[in-house]
């Protein structure tokens, strides 16, 4: 724009220095200024001489695209067709020989869509721009000294103002928004050198400005969220170079300690720490997988050991923990979940990291089944069958221990009723007893051939 004013101030040196007798015999004066055969100007004059108006073809078509008008020998305005369509969009005015305003029009609207506005010294002072083509202007920029110095902006197009923007350097500076348009402010940015530094705003949209966002070379590294409205962060939000999540520090029961610390890698969870107590030790680790929870450890009575492990990747189950209290790498206890049912468990007593107990449970998370190394020997000898309501109902023991079941303990609302037992070890009972409620034996009968029948009979 600047290199068009100085043609114009040449332009009008010139023109004085014409012919004196050709503006006195001609209304108009055609010239090929550039000595390619084609005419590309035009100035026309009035009755004394005076030129009024000059056209020009800027771009050898032959065809005029520039209109220069003038009063008392002065440049007035200028108009330009400035994409060659034969439609001037395009108008620049003047007072004294200098521009006060210029003029732009949309080529697909032809509605004027800028306007700016200049000084004594034809500095801009204020641009006004239709960036949406309604025909209203959106954008408003104003200079000082010819510099940007703010600006507005109605980006809802409502006729409303919701962005303010500072400058400084003609560099953003600070950046106010009114998300809503409810006339109040929900997000200040602010700019050093032309790059963002912080952002405050309203993340939730209930007019405090809890969340602020602080920039390191443009790009985003640490972001704080104040919930309770105290002044004070609760979450930090650490990223990397790549303005991914980092670490967040969270203080959840709004004490003013942080509680809580997650662990990402390329944005992703890794690892999450919690302090349950407030006494500053970690006494949760959650382990994560393809951000999926894989793995849990908890240290229950905060004496530095995590003696509970779940696991979350062990199928059948949606969930196994294992409990080692003494933290010797054998873990006391293991208990097997479906969804929140417990439907397995291992007991290991004597910490030897051999199970002496297991116990199976049905899907409505009933005891159905138990067995027991109740000697020690190192494997199960007895297993145990409930009822419904996980009362014993019936028993199997290898009493001696030989890998078979010898002998068969049947019971009726918790008391024995019944023993049966195999002597011999061919798999047949060949001992029977009967007991009465007070569990006390009332009938015993043997088979002493093992055929399979009562031999002989004693009562009680």
């Amino acid at each position: 724009m600047n290199h068009f004013v100085c043609f114009l101030i040449m332009l009008t040196i010139a023109i004085p220095l014409w012919p004196e007798s050709t503006w006195a015999k001609e209304d108009t004066v055609k010239r090929d200024t550039n000595k390619d055969g084609k005419i590309d100007q035009i100035a026309h004059f009035d009755k004394r001489g005076k030129i009024i108006k000059l056209e020009i073809d800027s771009n050898a078509d032959e065809i005029m695209d520039r209109f220069q008008y003038y009063e008392g020998e002065q440049i007035k305005r200028v108009e330009r067709d400035t994409n060659y369509d034969r439609k001037i969009d395009a108008w620049d005015y003047f007072e004294a020989g200098k521009r006060t305003r210029h003029e732009r029009a949309s080529t697909d609207t032809g509605r004027v869509e800028q306007i700016i506005s200049f000084d004594s010294e034809e500095r801009p002072v204020k641009m006004q721009k239709d960036t949406t083509g309604d025909g209203l202007f959106d954008s408003i920029y104003y200079f000082k000294e010819g510099r940007l110095s703010r600006s507005t902006k109605d980006a809802n197009s409502n006729g409303k103002v919701n962005v303010w923007q500072t400058y400084r350097d003609d560099k953003p500076l600070e950046r106010r928004i009114d998300d809503d348009g409810d006339g109040r402010l929900e997000r200040i940015r602010t700019y050093r050198n032309g790059e963002p530094i912080k952002v405050v705003y309203d993340a939730d949209g209930d007019r405090f400005k809890e969340t602020i966002t602080l920039f390191k070379k443009g790009k985003a590294t640490l972001q704080t969220q104040d919930s309770n409205k105290d002044g004070k962060a609760d979450v930090k939000i650490y990223f990397n170079a790549k303005e991914e999540k980092e670490k967040v520090e969270s203080d959840t029961n709004l004490d003013g300690r942080v509680d809580t610390w997650e662990y990402y890698r390329d944005g992703t969870l890794v690892r999450a720490e919690r302090d349950d107590e407030g006494n500053g030790k970690v006494s949760l680790k959650v382990f994560y997988k393809n951000g999926k929870k894989y793995k849990l450890i908890r240290d229950k009575d905060n004496d530095g050991r995590f003696e509970i492990t779940q696991w979350f990747d062990k199928p059948p189950w949606s969930m196994v923990m294992e409990l080692d209290t003494n933290g010797d790498g054998k873990p006391e206890g293991r208990y097997c979940y479906e969804e929140s049912t417990l439907r397995f468990k291992e007991i290991d007593e004597n910490g030897d990291g051999n199970p002496n107990l297991r116990e199976y449970y049905n899907p409505e998370g009933n005891l159905v089944q138990s067995e027991e190394d109740d000697e020690g020997v190192g494997r199960f000898t007895i297993t145990w069958f409930y009822n419904d309501v996980e009362e014993a109902k019936r028993a199997e023991k290898d009493n001696n221990r030989d890998g078979r079941v010898d002998t068969w303990y049947y019971y009726h609302k918790g008391s024995l009723t019944a023993v049966e037992a195999d002597t011999n070890a061919d798999g047949k009972p060949d001992l029977w007893e009967e007991y009465d409620e007070s569990e006390a034996l009332v009938k015993r009968s043997r088979d002493l051939n093992f055929d399979g029948e009562p031999d002989i009979e004693e009562r009680n």
